[in-house]
């Protein structure tokens, strides 16, 4: 009787270790299939900066500052665009006459990240003083406003001088009227210069 029942348990543990090792292999298949896998990860990153815009106007960067300045009348020539003026005190752009000239420049640099174009309107603030104006110093305009540039290219890292040429002509004809500007003496000439700039799509 004692040699059955420990026969008995004997099958049962040997049923129960079965059953153990069965739920095991089970359980280890399912833990494998659900956690020993392949798992890759990355991150990418991109960045950019805003391009740089730099227009400088004989030097004065307009993108910060809203004027320039450039020398109209800073120095006197003859009639003849080239020689000094001897013949009239002081020589040193605070007055002109009638046979005196010049010229002043306009230099606009591109220290953009961009492409760029110019704009150049000219205005005068008097049309008493009949002063004629040109870019080549050949063709002369009385209206200073033909002489305007109208979207010119400037690549990159490049710079342009635009260059305009002046005189106040010394001729027979217009002696009534010469004179009596000099008789009043407070005629004033003004020219401005506006200058726009504008990135290139």
């Amino acid at each position: 009787m004692n040699n059955q029942r420990s026969q008995i348990r004997s099958s049962m543990m040997v049923r129960l270790v079965a059953v153990l090792a069965v739920t095991m292999m089970f359980t280890m298949c399912f833990v494998g299939g659900t956690f020993a896998k392949y798992t890759s990860s990355a991150t990418g990153t991109d960045s950019a900066t805003v391009a740089k815009w730099d227009i400088r106007v004989n030097g004065s960067e307009i993108a910060t500052r809203d004027t320039f300045t450039f020398e109209l009348f800073q120095t006197i020539t003859d009639s003849d665009l080239s020689s000094a003026e001897t013949d009239m005190a002081p020589a040193d752009g605070s007055i002109i006459a009638p046979g005196t000239s010049g010229k002043f420049s306009i230099k606009i640099q591109n220290l953009s990240q961009v492409n760029a174009k110019y704009t150049i309107n000219y205005t005068v603030n008097t049309s008493s003083i009949p002063v004629e104006f040109s870019t080549d110093g050949s063709n002369w305009k009385t209206n200073i406003n033909q002489l305007n540039v109208t979207d010119d290219a400037i690549g990159l890292g490049t710079e342009e001088t635009v260059t305009v040429y002046w005189r106040w002509r010394f001729e027979a004809g217009r002696d009534e009227l010469d004179t009596s500007l000099g008789k009043d003496g407070t005629a004033t000439l003004t020219v401005v210069a506006n200058v726009t700039a504008t990135q290139v799509d």
